[in-house]
């Protein structure tokens, strides 16, 4: 077993069960990790575009998450109002589309975790389902794609992913949904193709964020996590993944009595 899966794995062994507790418990414990985690992908995106206002994106993306747990309603305002704030403070047009971006990017994602969580009836499900099934989908786009291997799936932006590792994701995805929707009651056919979704949500997600590592000239954002890079590498997918699910839910109110209701 190779040292890189090993700290992958002991990585994933920690971070997992903190992840589902903060997702179980949700209000503060939720709202502390979402914090945390908006501010280390801030400081992350900061760094990585070379910003000068990275007191302003990271400031932005921990007070828009903690006044989420205050008022929602406000929260993506005061996300927006930072960031139209560090983008009017940068120097450069292509600066303050970094400030722009970076600050709604990283503050964005735990910011739908939040949200989605915040269903009264759904929440829970739809936020512990959405968790497995992307971290399904990664694990299983990791280990199909090593083993198989074969033609690439976006070798401009990035070499290391393959169309078997694409389709090993959606798979190994679609496989938890579905084991998720039996342990809930709920109906299996709705919570495979949910599955399927999140694991393209998730993917788009990584690939975003390779253009953006491409773009900027870094091979990972940090070293905060051992064997994936940075928070925001680690959480990409996941947090892509999130925002569709979270947009999908307003779109179509009655899915979620729908996944829940079996």
């Amino acid at each position: 077993m190779s040292r890189e899966l090993l700290l992958r794995l002991a990585s994933a062994a920690v971070l997992v069960p903190i992840g589902l507790f903060a997702v179980w418990q949700g209000g503060v414990a939720l709202m502390c990790l979402a914090a945390i985690c908006a501010a280390l992908m801030a400081f992350e995106w900061a760094r990585m575009v070379e910003s000068k206002v990275g007191a302003l994106i990271i400031g932005g993306t921990v007070v828009a998450n903690i006044v989420f747990l205050v008022d929602p309603r406000w929260a993506l305002l005061v996300l927006v109002g930072f960031a139209a704030s560090a983008a009017m403070v940068e120097l450069g047009k292509d600066r303050r589309n970094s400030a722009l971006l970076g600050t709604l990017y990283t503050g964005g994602m735990p910011l739908a975790l939040q949200a989605l969580r915040a269903h009264p009836e759904a929440g829970l499900a739809l936020a512990m389902g959405i968790m497995l099934m992307s971290w399904a989908s990664d694990t299983s786009a990791y280990f199909v794609g090593r083993q198989v291997g074969g033609p690439l799936l976006a070798p401009n932006d990035s070499p290391n992913k393959t169309w078997s590792g694409a389709f090993g994701g959606a798979a190994g995805s679609a496989l938890t949904a579905i084991g998720f929707a039996l342990l809930i009651s709920g109906p299996v056919l709705s919570w495979a193709i949910v599955g399927v979704a999140a694991s393209v949500g998730a993917q788009f997600g990584d690939l975003f964020e390779s253009q953006l590592k491409r773009r900027y000239g870094v091979k990972d954002t940090s070293g905060f996590l051992p064997g994936h890079g940075g928070v925001m590498d680690r959480l990409d997918g996941f947090g892509t993944a999130t925002i569709i699910a979270l947009v999908v839910v307003r779109l179509i109110p009655a899915l979620p009595d729908h996944l829940i209701g079996g």
